[in-house]
């Protein structure tokens, strides 16, 4: 049976995947397949986790990141449009300039904007002290005018980290169960349910419990599958708004 590949899934997605399964087992006669106990466990974690994502997206500063990021990735993507258009400049010192600043850029990465919160944050802070301290860099810059939209990167990376200090410093205050400490309670919960359904399956006579299971199998093969295809696309576009909505709790392990 295809499993989810749990590390993959937004908190959104593994959310709405559980609550797929639920509705799965829901559709059938819980007790006679003797899965009400696993059933009921797993019910209750899923309300709880669905309270926990709705406090979270309703966060002021959770917004007010999401808000920033955007703003840094608009200031990056522009950098990039200018830097990729003044390749194909007639004149080869502008040509030249943009090339190198370029190549700067994409040491870092080939889709920063898409990286998660912190490792972002880091990545443009590196690049901007080499841009403006690397004589060759300092000088493409002002070939091509670039001042100003450093100026809006920098100061965007800036404020997006000091407001993700202050969604720490929050975190810190009021430590509550997040989403992400859930997270593997649920799956474990989830585990057990399968392996209950898997064990009447195989033990049992009632043909429901692998009905189930290749319930259970297809289900994690269409996520996983679009999942796949959610994280090919953001590897492959440069998108000038982010869609990053998770909780700063789960970015260091996510984008």
């Amino acid at each position: 049976m295809e499993t989810p590949v749990y590390s993959r899934y937004r908190n959104s997605e593994l959310l709405q995947y559980m609550k797929d399964v639920l509705e799965l087992v829901n559709a059938n006669d819980v007790d006679s397949l003797q899965l009400t106990t696993q059933r009921d466990a797993l019910a209750t974690l899923i309300a709880q986790m669905d309270d926990l994502f709705q406090q979270e997206q309703s966060s002021g500063i959770t917004q007010e990141l999401i808000d920033l990021d955007n703003r840094r990735d608009v200031a990056f993507t522009g950098i990039k449009a200018t830097l990729e258009a003044s390749q194909y400049h007639f004149d080869e010192t502008i040509k030249n300039a943009a090339t190198s600043l370029l190549y700067n850029m994409n040491n870092y990465g080939s889709n920063i904007p898409r990286m998660n919160y912190q490792a972002e944050t880091a990545v443009i802070d590196s690049m901007m002290s080499e841009w403006e301290t690397e004589a060759a860099l300092v000088a493409a810059i002002a070939t091509l005018g670039l001042s100003d939209w450093l100026a809006e990167l920098k100061t965007a990376n800036q404020v997006f980290n000091n407001r993700y200090l202050a969604r720490i410093s929050e975190s810190a205050a009021n430590p509550a169960t997040s989403f992400t400490a859930i997270r593997d309670v649920v799956i474990s919960t989830y585990r057990e349910l399968v392996a209950h359904t898997e064990a009447h399956a195989t033990l049992g006579s009632n043909a429901i419990h692998q009905e189930l299971v290749n319930e259970f199998g297809a289900l994690a093969k269409q996520y996983n599958l679009t999942i796949n295809q959610r994280l090919r696309s953001d590897s492959s576009e440069d998108s000038p708004i982010s869609d990053v909505t998770e909780d700063v709790n789960v970015e260091a392990s996510e984008s």
